[in-house]
């Protein structure tokens, strides 16, 4: 990981990733610029302040790992990965083009980077907790970064994937939840009122 950003910083690099989402999705003509948008600041803070990660290696072992569950917010994962230097920036502008590596989910098997595979939502919890454990058995101290999208919370394999990390202490794992109350269907809170959301977990 290279030196930690300023705030000042940070919010020019965050600035940078919502113009890389706008161009993106304006070129495809599709895509997810709302869920890729709400979470801006996070990644953000992850990718360029938290995680211990080198573009150059990106299987390094001994890597934290940063679980996109929603992976519908593709556009802005693969916009820090460019500008933390996993591929040209350039690239970005191949989403969802055949044969590009950039594409509407995210894909493990083609873009460096990524962790896991996206499609349907409600899964990267469970997934976390699965790279979590190996890191445990492996005798590995790295760190399992998990994004949900408040949205997604409504999947039940959520919590149990929640109530599986209390129950098995598992210590290196942080589950973020974008907690902008929006999802595609309407308000959160009326497609499924997950009050109260903090105390869940």
């Amino acid at each position: 990981m290279a030196k930690r950003l300023s705030e000042e910083e940070m919010m020019g690099v965050a600035k940078k990733l919502r113009r890389h989402i706008i161009t993106m999705t304006a070129r495809a003509g599709s895509g997810h610029p709302g869920g890729s948008l709400s979470s801006v600041e996070i990644v953000t803070a992850l990718f360029f302040n938290v995680l211990r990660h080198d573009p150059k290696d990106p299987r390094w072992p001994e890597r934290d790992r940063f679980v996109l569950s929603k992976g519908h917010a593709a556009p802005l994962l693969y916009s820090a990965l460019a500008e933390t230097g996993y591929f040209p920036v350039e690239e970005l502008l191949d989403l969802r083009k055949l044969n590009s590596r950039m594409q509407g989910h995210t894909d493990m098997t083609i873009t460096p980077g990524v962790e896991m595979s996206a499609g349907a939502l409600g899964q990267g919890l469970s997934f976390g907790i699965g790279i979590a454990f190996a890191a445990r058995l492996d005798g590995r101290d790295y760190r399992v970064y998990v994004l949900l999208g408040d949205g997604e919370c409504d999947e039940g394999q959520v919590w149990e994937a929640a109530m599986a990390t209390a129950h098995y202490n598992v210590d290196n794992l942080i589950a973020i939840v974008d907690r902008n109350r929006q999802q595609i269907d309407g308000w959160t809170y009326e497609v499924m009122d997950t009050e109260p959301m903090a105390e869940k977990w």
